[in-house]
């Protein structure tokens, strides 16, 4: 047989083991989700980011389409475009 004093030895290292084990293990625990915590938050900050820019990318697009529609009659304006002009001159005779 073993001795008792091998026996309580033996108890109490696998007892420090243990605690030990699950002191790291839910440091580890801990981090991941952490991790995981700070990785969600980052995501959800891509996607809002993305929404804005094409809702931006939309406001953008929008605005200039109603600019170029529209004619320029002042000859003397750096805006006016010659060939606008003539075509919607050209649409409006027919």
């Amino acid at each position: 047989m073993v001795n008792s004093a091998v026996a309580n030895v033996g108890r109490w290292s696998a007892l420090a083991f243990g605690l030990f084990y699950g002191y790291t293990h839910n440091i580890s625990l801990q981090k991941q989700a952490e991790q995981k915590k700070i990785e969600a938050e980052y995501h959800r900050k891509e996607l809002l980011i993305e929404q804005a820019r094409l809702e931006y990318a939309k406001k953008q697009v929008s605005a200039p389409q109603a600019a170029e529609t529209e004619v320029k009659f002042d000859i003397e304006s750096p805006d006016f475009d010659l060939e606008k002009y003539l075509d919607k001159f050209e649409k409006e005779s027919n």
